[in-house]
């Protein structure tokens, strides 16, 4: 009597337990069915606590880490390419504009393909940079969408903004100066840029994989930028608008093609976060 109440009650503890908990003790079955060993007058339980997804960050993403190591190599075989050009250009950079050898001579069949390379490596870089500030930014949305749409989309239009940027200087330099100063231009731009990827391939390096604080990699950047547009500046008035009043033509020239191309892209990019971030 004593034994039989026992059971019974053990058996409407188990029946109840398990109706809580979604599982009936009649649903034990398989190999381990007959054994002596099995209680299924016991409920069902699941043991551990439920995890939380990390959050995505770059230096963990394997298509990052290969790509920036592709972008490490290209760099590298341009300057093995080009250092004594490279060489020769930093020499004659801050003399007196002549007709000198540009960084990717025509002769050395690396002109078109080492400036194409360079261009998608810039754009590369500041899609990674514009995905971390959105990163920083929104980080409370990127769990929602897919980070790599969101990197390619910042890539492609850092890649579209750079080859428009180049297609309307060169269609401007052709329409008012000659040759010999366009030349000389595309020369020196082709230089600062390949420097400039130069300086900020290890910022961004540095930012990813040692977590460089994301305030002091902006002030780095600004700080960098700053200093290549000075230099540019220098350059472009010394080859275009060195004469009286040239100083006039060279704040339209930049505002033109340096300062206007930057505000397109930063509001192409603003408008592209908004719909793919804030409102996804």
């Amino acid at each position: 009597m004593g034994e039989d109440l026992i059971i019974d009650t053990l058996e409407a503890s188990a029946d109840s337990t398990s109706a809580l908990s979604g599982f009936h003790p009649k649903q034990y079955s398989g190999y381990f069915s007959d054994n002596n060993l099995l209680h299924t007058e016991l409920p069902y339980r699941t043991w551990g606590e439920s995890a939380e997804p990390l959050p995505y960050q770059l230096w963990r993403d394997d298509v990052v880490s290969f790509s920036l190591i592709i972008c490490m190599a290209i760099l590298v075989f341009a300057f093995n390419k080009t250092r004594k050009q490279l060489r020769q250009q930093t020499k004659d950079f801050f003399a007196a504009p002549r007709e000198h050898t540009g960084l990717f001579a025509i002769e050395t069949g690396y002109e078109v393909q080492a400036r194409i390379l360079i261009i998608f490596i810039m754009s590369f870089m500041g899609g990674l940079a514009m995905f971390s500030y959105a990163q920083y930014r929104f980080h409370t949305f990127l769990d929602q969408l897919s980070p790599h749409w969101l990197l390619g989309t910042y890539i492609v239009s850092c890649m579209v903004m750079l080859f428009t940027k180049q297609i309307i200087t060169n269609f401007i330099n052709w329409i008012f100066f000659p040759k010999s100063q366009q030349k000389l231009w595309h020369d020196s731009a082709s230089y600062l840029i390949f420097v400039e990827a130069l300086h900020f391939f290890p910022l961004l390096l540095t930012f990813i994989y040692f977590h460089l604080p994301f305030a002091k990699t902006i002030w780095i950047f600004l700080f960098i930028l700053l200093i290549f547009k000075i230099i540019l500046s220098f350059k472009a008035y010394s080859i275009f608008f060195s004469k009286k009043h040239g100083i006039f033509h060279l704040f339209a020239y930049l505002c033109a093609l340096e300062l206007m191309p930057l505000l397109a892209l930063w509001k192409l990019l603003a408008i592209v976060t908004e719909n793919l971030v804030v409102k996804y």
